[in-house]
């Protein structure tokens, strides 16, 4: 069985696109479309349930970079990779000075996500 990812989009079709382009490659996805969610999944789980953490940027009621230091904090070395359409290079530094995989929502994401994944 493939790597276990908890992936957070508040978007459904975008939720559901990438769930189907992960599962494709036998990985075994969990969908949510807030952090709030998110956390509480993490926190049901006794052990290191997920092998990454998926989010989108920006979420109703989070953002990536805040989510990202509560997940750390208790799962440090988990996995986590910023799924987004933001620019921003201060945003961009911020993310990969705290060791997010930052990765853009172009034509090539889900090459990107998957090549990520595989490390």
């Amino acid at each position: 069985m493939g790597k276990k990812i908890l992936l957070i989009e508040d978007d459904n079709f975008m939720r559901e696109m990438i769930a189907l382009v992960l599962e494709a490659e036998s990985y075994k996805v969990t969908g949510v479309e807030n952090g709030g969610d998110a956390l509480g999944l993490l926190r049901e789980c006794r052990e290191y349930e997920y092998d990454a953490v998926i989010s989108d940027m920006y979420l109703p009621d989070t953002d990536g970079l805040k989510l990202f230091e509560q997940v750390s904090a208790n799962y440090p070395g988990l996995q986590f990779l910023i799924l987004t359409s933001e620019t921003d290079e201060a945003i961009v530094q911020q993310a990969t000075s705290l060791g997010i995989t930052y990765i853009l929502k172009d034509e090539n994401f889900a090459e990107a996500i998957l090549a990520t994944l595989q490390k």
